[in-house]
């Protein structure tokens, strides 16, 4: 009986140093903050103007703005002020489709 008792007893133990002896489990990837969404009355032109990718944004919604003679005129207003003058020509949708794509970058 006494074999049996020390059997138990191994198998026990091997039992146990399997199941402390699995690699944890991976902890997760750390994830970059989002940045908040900005919105036409936070972008500024400047930055639609200097930056290489929000100008291209710029030009994909509105080509005549950005390719505009008198653009750097815009400097410190907003993407919203700007929308707010008749001339520009930007409607809701294309204001709302810069903002988008400003966004994403």
């Amino acid at each position: 009986m006494k074999s049996g008792k020390i059997l138990a007893v191994l198998c026990v133990a091997a039992l146990a140093g399997c199941a402390t002896s699995q690699a944890p489990a991976p902890a997760a990837a750390p994830t970059a903050p989002s940045k908040p969404a900005r919105t036409a009355q936070q972008i500024q032109m400047d930055e639609l103007i200097d930056d290489a990718k929000a100008h291209a944004v710029l030009k994909k919604h509105a080509p005549a703005i950005a390719d505009h003679p008198q653009l750097s005129m815009a400097r410190g207003m907003t993407l919203a002020d700007v929308a707010g003058y008749a001339q520009a020509g930007l409607s809701p949708e294309t204001v709302q489709a810069i903002v988008d794509d400003i966004n994403k970058l």
